[in-house]
């Protein structure tokens, strides 16, 4: 204690100290915890380099169909100085259902002229270039990483220092105290059995067999026609059923569809009829009206990101995994329709 009061009489320590703890309530309690930044409204040349090309993609699709062309241009604009560069990395492998001759086609249209030779695009999506891969992080100017990393560096440092002062000081307090005898810490060790016990409760509730069947599968905006479906087979080639994933409801008018709900669904062929659940967004859920629409089509349920959920059938058992969910924005009310959705199928017999 009575080093402590020998540190604080020293006024050039309670700048230092007052500077700590300021700076921990201003970056950490107040900038992330009660008052955090927040970003709403961002054109698409502020998203993430793979949303844009998400974002492109469904663009020229749109365009491939509707042919608007004050709505192509719109769009293209959204883009922003990027688009050029952007466009050039665009393949089919990048846009599943748009075809080298579509990408041509609207690269002649907008006046794509390529002046970055040193991009070369691969097939399986990547962008290379004389100096090796491209990462997003090199899109940010040096303004402002040098603004980004500095506070924070500043902060780890004087934590560091704010930390060695005390910890030197309680361990001088503890040496005056017992004599100079060092004092270990308790270690605290699950017993054995315990942890035998936990690792086997884990394996009752995942150790399953490995699945008949196992899909993975997208749907998209602009996609209109999503309708995706698998046969389910034995070990031994017997055809057992069949599963899979579609629009169940769309809101709004116009194209591409707003789709508000999808359905899974699975078919038994030793059941007398198919199950069926019916994944709605936020706004169908809140939406008594839809939501009584939509229970005639099936089970109704909530879809959030990493949700599993079940189906079962008189021989099969089905298990979905929320792989993706990105709900898109646009002029009706928000969380109603989706813009990406991945599920993970799963089939076992029971």
């Amino acid at each position: 204690m009575d080093k402590i009061k020998d540190f604080f009489k020293n006024p050039i320590n309670y700048g230092l100290v007052g500077l700590i703890v300021g700076m921990v309530i201003g970056l950490v309690v107040l900038g992330w915890g009660v008052l955090p930044v927040k970003w709403i409204d961002a054109a698409p040349t502020d998203l993430q380099i793979d949303y844009q090309r998400d974002y492109l993609c469904m663009t020229i699709d749109s365009y491939i169909r509707n042919q608007d062309d004050q709505l192509m241009q719109l769009r293209w604009d959204g883009l922003g100085e990027n688009a050029d560069e952007l466009l050039n990395t665009i393949t089919p492998a990048v846009c599943r259902f748009t075809s080298t001759a579509e990408i041509d086609a609207f690269k002649e249209i907008v006046g794509f002229q390529s002046d970055n030779p040193g991009v070369n695009v691969e097939e399986n999506g990547e962008e290379e270039t004389e100096l090796g891969y491209l990462d997003f992080e090199e899109e940010l100017t040096p303004d402002v990483k040098t603004i980004s990393i500095i506070p924070l560096a500043i902060l780890i440092l004087l934590t560091l220092v704010a930390g060695g002062i005390l910890v030197f000081l309680m361990i001088r307090k503890n040496k005056g105290e017992n004599g100079g005898r060092k004092i270990k810490a308790a270690k605290f060790v699950i017993p054995k059995n315990k942890n035998e016990e936990q690792t086997k409760q884990k394996k009752e509730k995942s150790g399953k067999d490995s699945p008949l069947a196992q899909f993975m599968t997208t749907y998209r905006q602009g996609d209109d026609l999503y309708d995706d479906s698998f046969s389910i087979d034995s070990v031994n080639g017997e055809f057992l059923g069949e599963c899979g994933v579609g629009i169940a409801e769309t809101i709004g008018v116009g194209d591409p569809k707003k789709v508000t709900a999808l359905e899974v669904w699975l078919f038994d062929k030793n059941d007398i009829q198919t199950v069926t659940k019916v994944l709605m967004s936020e706004h169908a859920n809140n939406d008594s009206a839809l939501r009584q629409r939509l229970l005639s089509k099936g089970e109704p349920i909530l879809i959030e990101p990493g949700m599993r959920f079940l189906m079962e059938t008189e021989s099969l058992q089905l298990e979905a995994h929320v792989i993706d969910m990105v709900y898109a924005r646009g002029p009706l009310p928000e969380n109603s329709y989706f813009s990406r959705l991945t599920l993970e199928v799963s089939v076992w017999p029971k």
